[in-house]
């Protein structure tokens, strides 16, 4: 069977290297992927017992973040090293990494390759998050001894019927996890039916929910100064946005203006190599643009109203702490939309759009609670947030009922911690 896999996986490779090339991605972390990994994780893995974090992305990353400090109370002998898939997780896992901890990029998965770093590593404890099922991982830190956790496991409506015509393959994997710690009854209920063992099936919650609640007023104040926004101006930021959705907004921004000339918008796109393409897309609508990034900010002097194009990654948060209304991206089109718990944390009013199925509790809460809007569509956008221009109490309203949600759904990471020492 693993000699099938690395042949389609090898097959696989072949047609994603020109994707590599093109998008320049093949720059971050090869060496990595090859299984040479850096001097650094050699000597903490021959110094040291380990526990191996493993997060695809941004948000999986953050995640770890979040469970991280407990896992170094709970483990005070034992470094953490953490890998992720992406070039923008793996710049995240870089600032929660402590001195004696490691950030690299996961080993493609042929067992020549993950059986050395495995090898290499000897991990006592991995941990992937959410739902990461690479077969010959699994089969390598498996025969090494280790014990495999998932943690913050979900499996949403769109992967589900995917892993479901692949179950007598799936199963075999799922067997060999010591725990699997899901994020509602409906992930646990589907990770069983796919071939999990009952037993070693917990609901823990959503680890995203226990994202520590601050209050953003200083960092709002000092950030609009440095925008040129002022108090009685509407600041929405638009966050994590996906194509499609750039040319909704600035159609309801167009429309809204008209109306309410003190509104302002910033556009942080999800994948920061667009950046020049939406500029290029808002230079030929009736506005002036300005890219902006935390690092290089210097106060404005200008009388401009431009809108705003966040150009660096790991800054979103801070720009969400000035906004008066947040818009999650990549819902208004198909494609999962993005974590709407940072915005709640900071007791912001937030708005998104039907297709949330990646993140459908996080989202499903924040209505229930009314720490949210749903937009249908472009019309409903409009209406959303012309709704919210209206009716300031409505937006205080709707970010304290965020907060809120946040605090009554957090405890999941001391749950999973709870779970895997015994």
């Amino acid at each position: 069977m693993r000699i099938l896999y690395n042949i389609a996986f090898f097959i696989f490779g072949i047609f994603y290297l020109p994707y590599l090339v093109v998008t320049r991605r093949y720059r971050y972390g090869m060496k990595d992927r090859l299984g040479i990994l850096p001097e650094k994780i050699k000597a903490i893995c021959s110094k040291n017992k380990i526990i191996w974090v493993h997060a695809v992305s941004v948000g999986e990353a953050k995640t770890a973040g979040i469970l991280a400090p407990l896992l170094r109370k709970a483990y005070p002998r034992h470094s953490i090293l953490f890998s992720t898939v992406t070039h923008t997780g793996n710049k995240v896992a870089q600032t929660i990494a402590a001195g004696n901890e490691g950030v690299f990029y996961l080993p493609f998965d042929l067992s020549f390759i993950v059986d050395r770093v495995v090898k290499l590593i000897k991990p006592e404890i991995f941990i992937s998050l959410e739902t990461e099922l690479w077969p010959n991982l699994i089969h390598s830190v498996y025969k090494s001894g280790a014990r495999l956790i998932l943690a913050n496991g979900r499996i949403s409506n769109r992967s589900y019927p995917r892993y479901k015509k692949s179950k007598c393959f799936i199963s075999g994997l799922l067997k060999k996890f010591s725990l699997m710690l899901m994020q509602s009854g409906l992930d646990a209920q589907r990770i069983i039916a796919l071939g999990a063992p009952e037993e070693k099936v917990f609901v823990t919650g959503n680890l995203k929910f226990d994202i520590p609640l601050v209050d953003s007023g200083a960092k709002s104040t000092e950030l609009r100064k440095k925008m040129n926004i002022s108090e009685n101006e509407v600041f929405v930021v638009a966050g994590s946005t996906h194509r499609g959705e750039e040319e909704i907004l600035i159609e309801c921004f167009s429309n809204l203006k008209k109306d309410y000339p003190r509104l302002r918008l910033l556009i942080a796109p999800r994948h920061i190599e667009r950046v020049q393409e939406i500029e290029k897309f808002l230079n030929k609508s009736e506005f002036e643009t300005m890219k902006v990034s935390l690092l290089g900010l210097q106060p404005a002097a200008s009388n401009l109203q431009p809108v705003f194009i966040l150009d660096t990654m790991g800054e979103l948060k801070s720009m969400y702490a000035a906004a008066d209304i947040v818009f999650v991206g990549k819902s208004l089109v198909k494609k999962g939309g993005q974590n709407p718990i940072e915005p709640a944390s900071l007791g912001k009013p937030i708005i998104f759009g039907r297709y949330m199925f990646n993140f459908q509790d996080a989202s499903k809460i924040l209505l229930e609670c009314k720490a949210a809007l749903e937009a249908e569509s472009r019309e409903g956008l409009y209406s959303a947030i012309k709704f919210l221009l209206n009716n300031p109490e409505e937006r205080k309203k709707l970010g304290v009922n965020a907060r809120e949600a946040i605090g009554k759904n957090s405890g999941s990471a001391q749950k999973t911690i709870n779970l895997i020492l015994k």
